[in-house]
């Protein structure tokens, strides 16, 4: 994201949220943190967060978390289940 975008979501906090202020250092911050952020993305998940909650949302309220299974050992889980599943009868 840049600069732009990055403004274009304060302003819409800003105009939702009357309280919610931002200057050129928060854009600068924003910028730099969401940097690797789709800006579309972002701009979607602000208007929604701004029509379901009633306190502004901080950055981590708005970027795409990477997906749990993706972090997920597949491999180490399916080990696991195979070791523990070793020796036991169906319905004990």
């Amino acid at each position: 994201m840049n600069r732009e975008k990055v403004y274009e979501v304060l302003k819409l906090i800003s105009d939702a949220y009357p309280n919610f202020d931002f200057d050129q250092s928060k854009i600068d911050t924003w910028a730099r943190l969401l940097k690797n952020q789709n800006p579309a993305v972002i701009m979607n998940n602000a208007e929604r967060y701004v029509l379901e909650n009633k306190f502004p949302p901080a950055l981590s309220d708005l970027i795409v978390k990477p997906n749990e299974a993706h972090n997920t050992n597949f491999l180490k889980t399916i080990v696991e289940w195979e070791r523990d599943a070793v020796g036991r009868n169906p319905g004990s």
